[in-house]
């Protein structure tokens, strides 16, 4: 009985291994790419922008939150997806104004939440939020990167900037240190 039930137990971790193993693989085939071959969308709800080795989460706050977020509010949501493995990852962060600016491209055509042009690429659904909040800060301010019109960033108040929206990111590869 006893060496029956550990070859039923060794079974049974093998599946468990073999299967977590497979979901994983899964996840690194892109279901998606763009035209020129730079971004690779995941079955996970995240998309790897090849050119930066960023990973961005395809839904911004807007799309999964349907409201607006301050400064504030974002750094705890940041916090919130990170305890919950978001997508399999626990380093989610703010996006630094360099990084969120990469995102903004003259020739891509995509809408925002309103109906209205933004130049993100359309590997990212439509209906986000016009810019993001991104981690760079002066005091009671942050930098708020727009895909809207010429793009461009601006300082914006903490808690009532008009840009208030996020798209988190994270490195695709680790950094060495």
């Amino acid at each position: 009985m006893f060496r029956k039930s550990k070859w039923i137990a060794g079974i049974i971790m093998w599946a468990v291994f073999f299967s977590s193993n497979v979901f994983a693989l899964q996840d690194k085939q892109p279901v998606a790419e763009s035209v020129d071959k730079r971004f690779a969308r995941f079955a996970n709800g995240t998309i790897l922008d090849r050119k930066t080795d960023l990973l961005w989460m395809e839904k911004d706050y807007w799309q999964m939150e349907a409201k607006w977020v301050n400064w504030y509010t974002a750094r705890e949501y940041v916090q919130k997806l990170n305890h919950r493995h978001y997508a399999g990852y626990q380093d989610w962060r703010m996006p630094t104004a360099k990084e969120a600016a990469t995102l903004y491209d003259r020739r891509k055509r995509n809408t925002d939440k309103d109906g209205d042009k933004i130049f993100i690429d359309n590997m990212f659904p439509k209906g986000a939020g016009w810019g993001t909040w991104t981690s760079d800060e002066k005091r009671n301010k942050a930098i708020s990167v727009s895909y809207k019109d010429e793009g461009g960033q601006a300082y914006q108040d903490k808690i009532s900037g008009s840009d208030a929206f996020l798209r988190l990111v994270r490195n695709a590869v680790p950094s060495i240190k």
